[in-house]
């Protein structure tokens, strides 16, 4: 087990007022097993020793879960929050910050794991539940094959127990346009142009037809594909630093699970056209484990299913 100091984070912490619900925030210094070390970063929302739920998404995921920052929106809209889903009404949910190029070369999931953990100890999970999607779901297993005596339940969507070589390889023009806009002096034009790239994989072509290919006069999608795309690009590569982005990218293609490490009650969610995370490679995942329940649905979004269909995300987050 890591050794780890908690801090309080000075000004943090507060909660407003009209509030329903308290937020505390928490600093956790510690020594990976690897031996870098970090302060790792967690916003807990929800009242004191109600069930304590993990709750990870993918790599644009941060501590701010409900969106309550003036620069960050919330990463999980429809799911978390009062009344919903994931709801700090009745548990405590706990988001973090994801290690990124503060570990070298880069954070394996094990550690984003060992991190998480001690910031669990710091809240004073004793036990939790997890709810990991994308990279998420890849710490979520993580986590759970790290502390199996502390997970009482692991919900998974769009994610395996290692990466389709596709992926990788869809990936790995990512990084390399990120490094050649970098060696150009321009890393903020290679994340942006990667992030365009990375969007065409995690949406499918049916969803790009039926938006572009005849959109309606003066609807959004007007101003075609291209400008989506610059749109996302640019918005991405403003709040996400190339190394950052190599960083994550390296994590995701480094996952290698041992499914039978896992002893907490699994679930899974699956998406019959998500690309980056193929159907079949969860229905693998499931096969290995007795007991393992798999979710699955038909999405025009794809491998962004888990943010976009709110409906079939809530019925598989019923059983927390």
């Amino acid at each position: 087990m890591p050794e780890a100091v908690l801090a309080a984070e000075a000004g943090e912490g507060a909660t407003e007022p009209a509030c329903p619900f308290p937020i505390n925030d928490h600093i956790t210094a510690l020594e990976l097993s690897s031996g870098a070390f970090v302060n790792a970063r967690a916003r807990v929302y929800g009242p004191a020793r109600a069930p304590g739920i993990i709750v990870l998404g993918g790599i644009s995921a941060h501590r701010h879960l409900l969106g309550d920052h003036a620069e960050r929106q919330s990463w999980w809209p429809g799911i978390a929050g009062p009344g919903l889903a994931l709801d700090p009404l009745r548990h405590q949910l706990l988001a973090f910050d994801f290690l990124a190029d503060e570990v070298g070369p880069f954070p394996r999931v094990e550690d984003q794991a060992e991190a998480l953990l001690a910031l669990a100890d710091a809240a004073g999970f004793e036990t939790f539940q997890i709810v990991g999607a994308s990279y998420g779901g890849g710490i979520a297993l993580a986590l759970a094959a790290l502390a199996p005596e502390r997970v009482t339940g692991l919900h998974v969507l769009c994610a395996a127990d290692r990466p389709h070589p596709m992926t990788t390889a869809l990936r790995a023009i990512q990084r390399d346009i990120v490094e050649f806009g970098l060696a150009r002096g321009d890393g903020a034009g290679g994340v942006d142009l990667a992030r365009r790239l990375a969007m065409t994989t995690y949406r499918t072509a049916d969803e790009f037809k039926a938006r572009f290919d005849d959109p309606e006069a003066g609807s959004p999608d007007a101003a075609g594909v291209e400008a989506y795309l610059a749109a996302r690009g640019a918005d991405y590569a403003a709040h996400t630093s190339p190394q950052r982005f190599l960083a994550l990218s390296r994590s995701m293609d480094a996952v290698r699970i041992d499914p039978a490490s896992i002893r907490a009650p699994l679930r899974l969610f699956a998406v019959e056209e998500d690309r980056l995370v193929p159907l079949t490679d969860i229905e693998a995942l499931a096969s290995t484990l007795r007991g393992a329940q798999l979710v699955r649905i038909s999405s025009v979004y794809g491998h962004d299913a888990f943010l976009k269909e709110v409906e079939a995300v809530t019925r598989f987050l019923d059983a927390i």
